[in-house]
């Protein structure tokens, strides 16, 4: 068992079962609250500078994965469609690059970038920026690409970005853990930051110790369905949109995200039966640990797929999942870009 598994088990315990709250991390879970209590009331007392343009900032309180990647992508794409020029900046986590900003291309690294940037791009088109300081990478896109809306994909805790609206995603299934911040539980930070956001949004059908955690607050809520087949191209820079994927049956499903489960759930609700093969977040694969038996379709998501592009097989699927939201949730991001605009006049 990794040291990944062995806290998820704790922080987020199975239905039913008790967790643990860790009494032994205490000094340090209060030394964390201590630490991002003062960053975040720095932010509010010595703001950054705004920048001209709207700022979306969508991330979470929890560490690990809670769907935010995937509502990323579908805000870019409404925003694209409604004729807005969106771009996308992410601190790009597990790439270095050499020189920052660094713009995403469809020959980058996820070495360089990072997987979820690299993501990004294929997937919706637009020009994605990485940057540990995201406000530099959010001035380049408005500087070079005329970009007239920034969205950030995480940065919740990243208070050198000057936002102008702050969406929260929370993970239906596993909320917000046993409660606890960092490393005593999952929180980045405390369950009232939930009250200071602009939205949260559930991911998921909120299960009975989510709604309690998180009660009114809990909004929005977005489901995440499979969309499209994706295989990769020979020039192994762009991917295949395919009508149909592989015939449901035996498979190997790779996951290396933040909550590999849901991965798997969906596999099996698409008739699947599924060899569980999950990884630590952002792990970086090796062609040996692919290698499975013979020709059984290996499943992976798109995350997955972009780190796997150059030994890719042809028995190899990316699944792309999709983000559906209520129309009141387009309601709250079109009332906020025509308040920005108003009020920049």
């Amino acid at each position: 068992m990794s040291v990944e598994d062995w806290f998820n088990k704790r922080w987020y315990p199975e239905e039913g079962k008790r967790g643990s709250s860790l009494p032994l991390l205490a000094p340090l879970e209060s030394l964390y609250g201590m630490v991002s209590g003062r960053r975040r009331r720095q932010s509010l007392e010595n703001p950054p500078e705004p920048l001209p343009v709207p700022v979306i900032v969508v991330g979470n309180i929890t560490a690990g994965g809670a769907g935010k990647t995937p509502l990323v992508a579908e805000l870019a794409r409404w925003l694209r469609e409604r004729g807005r020029n969106p771009g996308i900046i992410s601190r790009g986590y597990g790439g270095k690059a050499r020189q920052y900003p660094y713009q995403v291309t469809a020959q980058s690294h996820p070495l360089e970038c990072g997987d979820e940037p690299l993501m990004l791009h294929l997937v919706t088109g637009l020009p994605v920026m990485v940057s540990p300081n995201r406000a530099e990478a959010a001035q380049a896109l408005v500087d070079y690409h005329q970009c007239d809306v920034i969205l950030s994909d995480d940065g919740l805790q990243h208070y050198q970005l000057w936002r102008s609206l702050e969406i929260c995603v929370v993970d239906g299934h596993r909320g917000l853990g046993n409660g606890k911040l960092l490393p005593r539980g999952p929180l980045r930070e405390p369950a009232e930051r939930l009250r200071q956001v602009d939205l949260v949004v559930a991911n998921g059908e909120p299960e009975e110790q989510v709604k309690l955690q998180c009660g009114e607050l809990l909004e929005f809520q977005m489901k995440l369905e499979p969309a499209s087949w994706h295989q990769f191209n020979l020039d192994q820079t762009s991917t295949v949109k395919l009508a149909s994927g592989p015939e449901p049956g035996p498979c190997h499903g790779v996951a290396a995200i933040g909550n590999p489960q849901r991965f798997f759930r969906e596999l099996h609700q698409l008739g699947f039966r599924v060899t569980e093969q999950a990884f630590a977040d952002h792990h970086q694969f090796t062609p040996q640990e692919l290698h499975f038996d013979g020709e059984t379709p290996v499943i992976m998501t798109m995350k997955d797929a972009v780190k796997c592009r150059d030994f890719w097989q042809s028995h190899w699927w990316a699944l792309e999942v999709k983000a559906n939201l209520p129309d009141v949730f387009y309601q709250k991001i079109h009332q906020h870009l025509q308040q920005f605009s108003e009020n920049d006049q």
